[in-house]
């Protein structure tokens, strides 16, 4: 891979985070053919060097055989799914706006900015937690089974319904001692906000390429490209966060907000 190639799929990364010869799902998008091309034809050597210099930047390169997703090989044509995904320990290039999801999620209505950032990031987690729900244990589906994200669907309206029940369910238990006791003041504040947050929390899943449109009215699926990176990661760092059968969320979200296990929390109790 020369330096241009190099920039090429750099680019084309940069923008989509996923590369495919032969998509499962969708068409081709414009200069993708070439950027698989370019990738399939590299040596062991050649990709050693290019996961080094993304690795340098805090990312790394995740592939995957399109046979898992079912996907017949072509002729001529690539049949390996690459993903960008987050070099575990290493913090992103600076150029990286990897807080905008922030600034998506705000009402931007004035008060205290620090604040309103605090309260965003308490519910983007309920909300994270509450999606995953809906592609894994709703489904009885492990992270590993990579190829089921065709199955992982969600609707605006169970989505609501399910953060609605959940957060009744936690407001019925008591306010936890604490910091916990925090993020629990948040969640009971806005209770009556839920359909706008469950609303901008959809949009930015979508702009940034966790779900997509089914077509049918406000339903979403998981794209391969969450799925594949989901299966990277939970075996290191979120395997913990995904909600068990007989656990109310709230247990989750306070683990991940302070920054601490499930079993940390478990001795709290």
């Amino acid at each position: 891979m020369n330096p241009t190639e190099i920039g090429i799929v750099f680019a084309y990364l940069l923008r989509w985070r996923e590369i495919s010869g032969n998509p499962p799902g969708r068409n081709l998008r414009d200069g993708e053919r070439e950027v698989a091309r370019i990738l399939a034809n590299c040596n062991s050597s050649a990709l050693n060097d290019f996961e080094d210099f993304l690795n340098a930047q805090g990312f790394s390169l995740v592939d995957r055989d399109g046979i898992e997703f079912g996907i017949p090989p072509k002729a001529g044509t690539p049949n390996t799914i690459w993903v960008l995904t987050r070099k575990r320990g290493e913090d992103v290039a600076p150029y990286v706006d990897n807080r905008w999801y922030i600034e998506a999620m705000r009402d931007g209505r004035g008060g205290d900015r620090e604040a309103k950032k605090h309260e965003t990031i308490f519910w983007t987690a309920r909300l994270w937690l509450t999606l995953q729900w809906f592609f894994y244990e709703k489904i009885d589906r492990l992270p590993s089974e990579v190829s089921r994200y065709s199955e992982a669907f969600v609707s605006k309206r169970l989505f609501v319904e399910e953060l609605s029940s959940g957060i009744e369910k936690m407001g019925n238990s008591g306010r936890p001692e604490g910091e916990a006791g925090v993020v629990w003041d948040h969640f009971w504040k806005d209770k009556g906000k839920i359909s706008t947050w469950a609303a901008r929390f959809l949009n930015v899943m979508e702009q940034s390429g966790m779900i997509e449109a089914t077509g049918n009215k406000d339903e979403w699926r998981q794209t391969v490209l969450a799925a594949i990176e989901m299966a990277d990661n939970s075996s290191h760092e979120v395997s913990y966060l995904l909600p068990p059968k007989q656990s109310l969320a709230s247990r989750e979200t306070a683990a991940l907000l302070l920054g601490e296990t499930v079993a940390d929390q478990n001795e709290q109790q």
